[in-house]
C-alpha cells in the first residue's frame, strides 16, 4: 500500500514540476539563440561584445573598444538585427510613447531608443526595447533602457 501512495506522490511532484522544467528549458533556448544572433551581428563588424544584456525579446550588447552598438529583437517569428558605429553619432535619447489620462496617468505603449546622428542627412537609429502590441505589460525595460542610455552617453562622451 505505501509503495502505491509513494508512485502517486512522485508521479504528482513531477506533473507539478514538467511546466516549470520546460518553460526554463524554452527560455534558455530562446536567450542562446539571441545571444548567437548578436554575437553573430558583432562579428560582422570585426567586433567582440564588451556587454551585453538579454531581456526577452530584445538582446543589446557594445563593443567599448571600437564604440559600436548592436540591437537585435524578436517580434514573433521576425528576428530584426540593427546596429550603431557611435562615431557616427551625436547624441541618444529615451523616447517614453504613450497616452495621458485625465488623472495624470501615462500608459506606455512604446520604449524606444534613439540614436541621432552627426549628420542630419542621416537616419535616427532606433532600437525598440518595449511595445504594448507586441508585449502585454513593462516588466523591467525601463531599468534596462536607462542603464544602456547612460552607457552610451558615457561612450560619445569619450570619444
Amino acid at each position: 500500500m505505501e509503495l502505491g501512495v509513494t508512485a502517486i506522490g512522485l508521479a504528482s511532484v513531477a506533473l507539478c514540476a514538467m511546466p516549470f522544467v520546460l518553460t526554463s528549458r524554452s527560455r534558455k533556448i530562446k536567450e542562446k539563440k539571441m545571444m548567437s544572433s548578436l554575437s553573430d551581428i558583432a562579428s560582422r563588424y570585426n567586433c567582440q561584445l564588451t556587454q551585453h544584456e538579454i531581456f526577452g525579446h530584445y538582446a543589446i550588447g557594445v563593443d567599448t573598444e571600437k564604440k559600436y552598438v548592436f540591437f537585435v529583437s524578436k517580434n514573433g517569428e521576425e528576428l530584426k538585427q540593427q546596429y550603431a558605429d557611435l562615431s557616427t553619432i551625436k547624441s541618444s535619447e529615451i523616447a517614453n510613447i504613450g497616452k495621458s489620462y485625465a488623472r495624470k496617468e501615462k500608459i506606455t505603449e512604446r520604449l524606444l531608443l534613439k540614436l541621432f546622428p552627426k549628420n542630419t542627412n542621416n537616419e535616427d537609429v532606433v532600437f525598440e526595447f518595449y511595445n504594448a502590441a507586441v508585449n502585454f505589460q513593462l516588466s523591467g525595460e525601463f531599468q534596462s533602457i536607462e542603464k544602456w542610455n547612460k552607457l552610451i552617453k558615457n561612450m560619445l562622451k569619450s570619444s
